[in-house]
């Protein structure tokens, strides 16, 4: 590399390297080739996370936790994003586990520090920015970094965007991959659980060699293929059924059922109970017998939605990466990256749960339900309904059958998903002069992420339901036909939804949107970098010499989320989603510096400041300005203090400000409803001071102002982006010690304060509570947004996104470390190291009139009060024992103060226990070019909480948290083998 080898001040010896590193002592030794470890080589400067001078040692101002390639080798990980989501600094992003139900993004990985937030976390590659995984984001996709090729990844925590702009509000994570390699390796590993299932498989290799006159030229090819095939809800007892609070089974399966549920209601949409028993509703047996139910969603009739869902999503991976870098002599050198991910997942969800109203007929213009003309009325249903509509008693006239059904035999809503991710790396670096280097790079980076379901046509679905006999059989499409001449043109085949297998499928081919549903994202980067700097620029004073970055930067990102016609319209079983188009470019000017001030010097070893400044201009939000400054004082030589003020920021991504709207109809509560001109209920007043309600209340004495069920069920709104939204700002506090005594060779330890606060973050505030606020404040941001009928009743409640929230994280963050030779045999080794987090508040304020809520001490990677990953490794003769455990404190799962249930054994549920997860690895080299392993992941067999999605709002079909191992103890073993 074209880092000049400057030796500036006196470091804090190796062991500053080990404070900051979390598999110890490793760095120098991957950094170099064998041959060049002599002390010339070992002062070159390098690079390290959060600062773009380099430094003649692997230290840094700001606390960096480091995983290296051995560390990665003994979790025998397949996916970088095992490995990063174990340390304690890293919350629950986006993962296999969490992903099932998502419309796009199904498998995608990526990382969360502090639990703030994936977008707010920056992910680079090598330094630089990489092409987003999600439509109009800025979160990175781990599922596109090739694992072998990481030499190591280093994580910042708290605000870095004056060093490298906008995202990086929670922290950096950088990967910096191998830059030269000489010769062939190959890697294969293979795993399973103990219950046999949930098999993963990986195969690695990578080539390099050098060319040219004393090695100018070098070039790393990497190919990986690695296949997930996934874990089904039903494959663990936890999972295997619908639960809610203390029960499993059919008691809390959806009411959504196979056969349906079905209400006869008269025109103005309430129910007429006709049927036997004084009831509305019936469903059917398993032997499609009539079954008559007191209501929709009574239980015994439902269905089990987790024998259908995934626990983890399944993915495929191939993986292509290719380094090269070329001497081009002058003191510079031209260097290029490629990268080419295919990814392949796909969902597992239930059938649709199909809801008459809503998903097939629309107010006002629809009838409540299907006609009641409807050739396949079971006999029975029909006779009553014949006799009810000729009574000459209007009032419990039948005008529709309305009600629910699951679409398990009419088409399959699981997506299935193609994601294709391009990058390229162009750059020169070298000298500029003696004591200044330069680095020019362009990157360019491309998404594409397909995504593709069954859906229906919904005007189809109204045609086939609207059917009439025509002869005296049952011969669908001759004897029973579709209403409408001109859909039997079309080809129009009745369908029959009253009960168990009933679809004929020609029915369920003619119902499926003839396009089908497709959600096709492409997200396009653009990065141009310049940056001038230098480990020793100048020396004031004779205490060493000043670094020094100045850089400019240009980024463009764009992207389109093109959806099919179908959605777009809302001709599909969903509400009307537009397309997202949009694009932004920043221009930055950034610098930093490092100034020494004291060194060798009683009490002052070494006495420094430093900060850094970046100016962005924004074509969508304007200017920013983000900035920090530090100071170190090594009072004497293996004691340091560091400390550091940041005010940093994250600009709205393209999702965030040009998501067209898109309309909703979910249901909201108008606290109005119900107000009389005496009442004295919390909201009553200012209802009564909207003049249409007044008005009413005014002409009708003794009446209440009141919704229709037709009233309530027209409410509509819109949800989607915001063009004036500014930025999210936020700024970060860190003092810490780092302690390597002379005395104890290969020991370390750091401890670091951070204080993060976020102002202005972008958020929704829900419908209901917007239309509470709005009369409780009458301020503008909760009004703007409710829109009512001159009558006074609700018409649109909005929810558009603002910048309102906030954030307020603090804590300490500690690591130890040692390496020694016990000195049991020759040449063995033994290294300890803990990454552990306290955490002090994690507080949440979802908009100004809201109290702030304080989620530190409930459980969780992203809020226990104490989070720990410990590793400890003996090697001797080729050998090597590793043991591993993670650690999360036990505490409710849900802030107290937010959790209400009035059945003492689900509060009960609440309380989880301390939880130790144990993984361990045994290793055998037969000699240096051959490494044998064997993996036991979760020793112990821990087991999960029992934690339902009701009321615990854990991911669907999991009925656990995803911060526990889902899958049981787990079998890996593995060769890796260099030629």
């Amino acid at each position: 590399m074209y880092i000049r080898k400057i030796f500036g001040r006196p470091g804090l010896l190796a062991g500053t390297a080990l404070a900051i590193a979390v598999q110890a002592s490793s760095l120098t030794a991957q950094e170099l080739p064998e041959e060049q470890t002599g002390s010339e080589v070992e002062g070159a400067p390098i690079v390290v996370t959060g600062s773009r001078i380099p430094r003649p040692e692997v230290e840094s101002e700001v606390p960096v936790a480091i995983v290296d390639s051995e560390q990665i080798l003994r979790d025998a990980a397949g996916n970088v994003s095992d490995v990063i989501n174990e340390l304690p600094q890293v919350g629950i992003g986006s993962t296999r586990t969490n992903t099932n139900f998502l419309t796009s993004g199904t498998g995608i990985a990526t990382v969360n520090l502090r639990a703030l937030g994936s977008s707010r976390t920056l992910t680079l590659v090598n330094g630089r920015r990489f092409i987003s995984g999600f439509a109009g984001d800025s979160a990175v996709d781990l599922n596109n970094i090739p694992i072998d090729l990481i030499e190591r990844f280093e994580v910042v925590t708290g605000g870095s965007s004056a060093v490298y702009g906008s995202d990086a509000v929670a922290g950096v994570v950088n990967f910096i991959l191998r830059d030269e390699f000489d010769g062939f390796q190959v890697r294969a590993q293979a795993g399973i659980t103990e219950a046999g299932d949930n098999p993963r498989y990986l195969l690695s290799a990578m080539g390099g060699t050098t060319w040219g006159n004393d090695s100018q030229g070098n070039i790393i090819l990497n190919f990986q293929y690695d296949q997930d095939e996934g874990l089904r809800s039903r494959n663990r007892d936890i999972s295997d059924e619908d639960c809610a609070n203390l029960i499993c089974g059919p008691a809390s399966y959806s009411s959504f059922a196979p056969q349906g549920q079905f209400q006869l209601v008269d025109a103005g949409g309430t129910p007429v109970p006709i049927l036997p028993g004084d009831v509305s509703t019936f469903s059917f047996n398993r032997d499609n017998s009539l079954a008559y139910i007191s209501n929709l969603g009574a239980p015994g009739y439902g269905f089990n939605r987790n024998n259908e869902r995934y626990i983890s999503v399944p993915i495929e991976r191939y993986l292509a990466y290719a380094v090269a870098n070329y001497d081009l002599g002058n003191a510079a050198e031209l260097y290029g990256e490629a990268t080419y991910a295919r990814v392949l997942s796909n969902s597992r969800l239930e059938p649709f749960a199909l809801d008459l109203l809503g998903d097939i007929y629309f107010r006002p213009q629809d009838p409540f339900g299907i006609p009641i003309t409807n050739a396949f009325i079971p006999d029975d249903i029909a006779a009553a309904i014949e006799a009810a509509n000729s009574d000459a008693d209007p009032s419990n006239d039948v005008d529709a059958i309305g009600g629910r059904r699951r679409q398990n035999d009419v088409f399959d809503r699981s997506n299935t998903v193609k994601r294709e991710t391009w990058r390229a790396v162009l750059g020169i670096r070298g000298d500029f002069t003696d004591r200044i280097g330069f680095d020019v790079s362009y990157v360019y980076g491309h998404l594409v992420d397909f995504n593709a379901s069954e859906d229906i046509d919904n005007n189809r679905y109204r045609n086939a339901l609207d059917s009439i006999r025509l002869g005296s059989g049952d011969v669908v499409g001759v004897d029973i036909v579709c209403r409408s001449e001109e859909a039997r043109a079309e080809g129009c085949v009745p369908i029959d939804l009253f009960g168990f297998n009933t679809v004929d499928p020609a029915a369920a081919a003619y119902v499926q949107a003839v396009v089908p549903k497709s959600q096709e994202i492409t997200n396009e980067q653009h990065v141009a970098t310049a940056v001038l700097s230098s480990a020793d620029l100048f020396d004031l004073w004779g205490a060493g010499g000043v670094g020094a970055a100045l850089g400019i930067e240009y980024r463009y990102d764009s992207t389109v989320d093109d959806l099919d016609i179908l959605t777009n319209t809302g001709g599909n079983s969903g509400n009307t989603l537009p397309d997202l188009v949009g694009s932004q470019d920043v221009f930055e000017v950034f610098g930093e510096v490092s100034v020494p001030l004291i060194s060798d010097a009683p009490f002052f070893h070494y006495l420094g400041l430093n900060g850094a400044a970046r100016y962005s201009d924004y074509s969508t939000i304007g200017s920013v300005f983000s900035w920090n400054a530090g100071a170190e004082w090594e009072p004497v030589s293996g004691l340091k203090f560091r400390g550091r003020y940041a005010v940093s920021n994250r600009a709205p991504n393209n999702s965030e400000l040009f998501s067209q709207p898109s309309e909703t109809f979910a249901s909201v509560i108008d606290p109005c409803d119900g107000v009389t001109a005496t009442s004295t209920g919390e909201f009553d007043a200012a209802c009564r001071a909207i003049p249409a309600i007044n008005s009413f209340l005014a002409a009708n004495p003794g009446q209440a102002f009141t919704y229709t069920l037709a009233d309530t069920q027209g409410v509509n709104g819109f949800i989607g982006g915001n063009i004036n939204l500014q930025e999210e700002t936020s700024t970060t506090i860190t003092a810490g010690v780092v302690v390597a005594p002379n005395l104890v060779r290969g020991l370390s330890l750091s401890v670091d304060y951070f204080d993060i606060s976020i102002e202005d973050a972008v958020s929704t505030v829900g419908r209901n509570f917007t239309i509470q606020e709005c009369l409780l404040t009458n301020e503008p941001v909760f009004c703007d947004q409710v829109i009512r009928f001159p009558t006074g009743r609700l018409q649109t409640v909005n929810s558009q996104l603002i910048n309102i929230a906030g954030f307020d994280v603090r804590g300490v963050d500690a690591q130890l470390r040692y390496q020694t030779a016990p000195g049991f045999a020759d040449d063995d080794f033994f290294s300890a190291n803990i990454n552990y987090t306290y955490l002090i508040d994690f507080i949440t304020q979802s908009d100004p009139s809201s109290d702030p809520v304080d989620n530190a001490g409930t459980f969780g990677a992203s809020f226990s009060t104490h989070r720990a990953s410990a590793r400890a490794t003996y090697g001797v003769e080729g050998i090597s024992l590793s043991w591993q455990t993670t650690f999360l404190s036990g505490a409710p799962y849900i802030n107290p103060d937010n959790f209400i249930s009035n059945n003492p054994d689900v509060v009960a549920l609440n309380d989880i226990d301390d939880y130790f997860l144990h993984n361990a690895q045994i290793s055998f080299d037969p000699n240096e070019n051959i490494t044998f392993y064997f993996n036991v992941d979760n020793i112990f067999d821990t087991k999960p909480q029992y934690l339902p999605g009701t009321p615990f709002g854990t991911p669907t079909g999991l009925e656990t948290a995803p911060d526990f191992d889902l899958f049981g103890r787990r079998y890996t073993a593995g060769i890796r083998a260099k030629l």
